[in-house]
């Protein structure tokens, strides 16, 4: 072979090579709770509805309330045997063939049990968890084994366990994985190494809470906002400074919902206050008069989500859309769909359309606008479930108290 071809040769090689890392880096997928941007959006929502054909299912050990992760052609997915054992499960996202299983002991006993809270996170090769009593494990992902260890009481100062355990999701926010361990000494969130687990940065809080964080430019500066113990709170998202707080009902002990990103504002969901949203000033601190109240929706657990550029949320009486441009008017709300109902559900939200997912565990697909809802499909998926369902291409992954699922849609998405 001539240097010429030889040369050439290479050329094709390192193109196709080229080609296969953009389609991997292209793969979609749902790595942490509520997806890629932590919102509960995909354009993967179908156009029309078709019942989903239930592709495979893996039986679990009890349950548990992370939801599934789908990165790599991998799901992941928290199980638990009750005063015995956590497990942390992989699986082919295609065949459901399982992968590996990492199991930590766990003889804790926490009120509502002592299974994982917590979704895992997949990133850069690596599955990252986090257990109900503080247990922080990072592990490769396409052998199952160990990289590196945390726990938040003894590393971060954490005190006691909460209540109803460890609840708020390790995510990714610019390359670290962030984490709320609620500990003393300004250790409240902290930012860590993926590699190795060393801390990157520190911020101060008052404790942990029970719900999830979310990230976003605020008042033209990158924060990680979130509740703690005393109410919710920004940090700066590259050194973990606390840029603000603001006083929130935290009465009963817990908050459930996440904050909820809107057109650069923060939307507040909850059981015990009016849903509010709120802006920021310039240099990312957050005004504390709310610009719109809505008294309608009123979620003990349902985070709420955006679509387009309306709002849906979930509560005990079923589904509420709001419009953020008309101070959180409501336009609609539907408590007769048997998928809207229930003490906690889901939505899977793009421009126009939405899936939503209830108790009951019945999975709807409706249209959304200003006018109303309109429900173009509802079937049956699990037995019900209180975790959130992830959406790849036309694969939709859930799991109850006994089992995995995942589904698959044919028709137009």
């Amino acid at each position: 072979m001539s240097r010429g071809m030889k040369v050439a040769g290479f050329v094709v090689m390192a193109a196709l090579a080229g080609v296969a890392r953009a389609q991997e880096k292209a793969e979609p997928n749902w790595p942490q709770w509520r997806g890629p941007k932590l919102d509960g959006q995909s354009s993967d929502v179908p156009k029309a509805w078709s019942p989903p054909k239930l592709l495979w299912q893996q039986a679990l050990a009890g349950a548990a309330y992370g939801s599934p992760s789908v990165a790599g052609g991998v799901v992941v997915v928290t199980d638990h045997k009750a005063e015995k054992e956590d497990y942390y499960r992989a699986y082919d996202a295609a065949t459901g063939k399982e992968l590996w299983t990492y199991t930590v002991p766990n003889t804790n006993e926490i009120d509502y049990g002592a299974a994982p809270r917590g979704t895992p996170l997949i990133y850069k090769g690596k599955v990252y968890v986090c257990g109900a009593p503080g247990d922080v494990h990072c592990i490769d992902a396409k052998t199952g084994k160990p990289v590196w260890k945390k726990d938040f009481l003894t590393d971060f100062g954490g005190g006691e366990v909460p209540t109803w355990g460890f609840c708020s999701a390790l995510v990714q926010v610019g390359g670290n994985i962030i984490a709320m361990p609620g500990g003393t000494r300004g250790r409240c969130l902290v930012a860590l190494n993926g590699d190795t687990g060393a801390t990157v940065w520190a911020g101060k809080g008052s404790g942990a809470n029970y719900s999830n964080l979310i990230a976003g430019t605020f008042g033209g500066v990158e924060q990680i906002i979130g509740y703690d113990a005393g109410g919710l709170r920004g940090w700066n998202a590259k050194t973990g400074e606390s840029l603000w707080t603001l006083e929130v009902d935290v009465s009963k002990g817990y908050i459930v919902p996440s904050p909820v990103a809107v057109g650069g504002k923060v939307l507040l969901a909850s059981e015990d206050e009016d849903t509010r949203l709120y802006g920021f000033k310039e240099g990312g601190k957050i005004v504390p008069k709310p610009e719109a109240t809505n008294g309608e929706l009123a979620p003990e657990m349902s985070t709420p989500t955006v679509a387009g550029e309306l709002v849906l949320g979930l509560s005990q009486n079923g589904l509420i859309c709001m419009d953020p441009a008309n101070k959180l008017k409501t336009l609609w709300k539907d408590g007769k769909e048997r998928a809207f109902m229930g003490s906690v559900g889901f939505v899977v939200a793009t421009n126009g359309r939405a899936l939503v997912i209830g108790d009951p565990g019945i999975l709807a697909l409706i249209t959304v606008d200003k006018g109303g809802v309109k429900v173009l499909g509802t079937e049956k998926v699990c037995k019900g479930t209180q975790c959130h369902p992830a959406l790849v291409g036309n694969r939709i992954y859930f799991r109850d108290s006994k089992n995995l699922y995942c589904y698959q849609f044919g028709g137009a998405k």
